[in-house]
């Protein structure tokens, strides 16, 4: 997708028309019905994103995020069991600093993030700068606030959300999503970066075949190189 442009100046309110609200509807039908499969056997997914705010398009994807570390082979045998036997897995951690994740893209729209090392404030803010929520939000139809990539904070409200630049307004955008001013300016910073340059490479990217063990692959990274495994072992 076209990298959307940072907004510096913005302040708007938006109006849901009755297809929109349709069509976010049955966005969270599909993100319930993922989060699920995963809280009936113990787990506590959430959804990230635009389906967690509210302001969804056509091509919105299904963000499924475990922020516990959580045993891989779990996930992905609960997904079997349900019928998902395709999928494409890889092994992502962006920078030497940062968690290592493992990604499951089930389909063009829908993927899977589990945290392979133990999270940290970062990985966890990530996700409420974006806003977030859980199953049991979901079923309340809630919607909660969140940062866009074009650096626009979302606030919903009962007739769609409004809309403001959080450039200038850190202070209060930290506020109202529930996370540091620090990860506020590093995120912008990035994001600033990326509509400038462009995305850039990661320091660690591994695609998978969907029969290799995923936990195999981290133990054989981990031998490899001594960041990864400084991260696997960080207590």
């Amino acid at each position: 997708m076209k990298s959307k442009k940072i907004l510096r100046v913005h302040h708007n309110v938006i109006t849901y028309s009755e297809d929109k609200w349709v069509l976010l509807k049955n966005k969270r039908v599909d993100a319930k019905k993922l989060l699920e499969l995963f809280v009936n056997e113990g787990f506590k997914p959430i959804v990230h994103g635009s389906i967690a705010r509210g302001d969804v398009h056509e091509s919105s994807d299904i963000d499924i995020v475990f922020i516990q570390k959580v045993p891989s082979f779990q996930i992905e045998y609960i997904l079997s069991k349900n019928g998902y036997e395709k999928y494409f897995k890889e092994i992502i951690m962006a920078t030497p600093l940062d968690t290592i994740k493992l990604y499951i893209h089930l389909g063009e729209l829908e993927s899977i993030t589990i945290p392979l090392s133990k999270p940290d404030k970062k990985f966890i803010e990530f996700y409420n700068f974006g806003g977030k929520i859980n199953l049991n939000q979901l079923n309340l139809d809630i919607r909660v606030p969140g940062i866009d990539k074009r650096l626009v904070l979302i606030k919903p409200y009962s007739k769609g959300h409004k809309e403001i630049s959080i450039i200038g307004n850190e202070a209060y955008a930290a506020k109202e999503v529930g996370i540091s001013i620090d990860t506020i300016n590093e995120r912008k910073k990035v994001l600033i970066r990326r509509n400038k340059h462009g995305r850039t490479g990661v320091f660690l990217k591994r695609q998978m075949l969907i029969n290799e063990s995923t936990e195999d692959v981290i133990k054989k990274l981990a031998k490899q190189k001594s960041i990864v495994r400084k991260k696997l072992f960080k207590i």
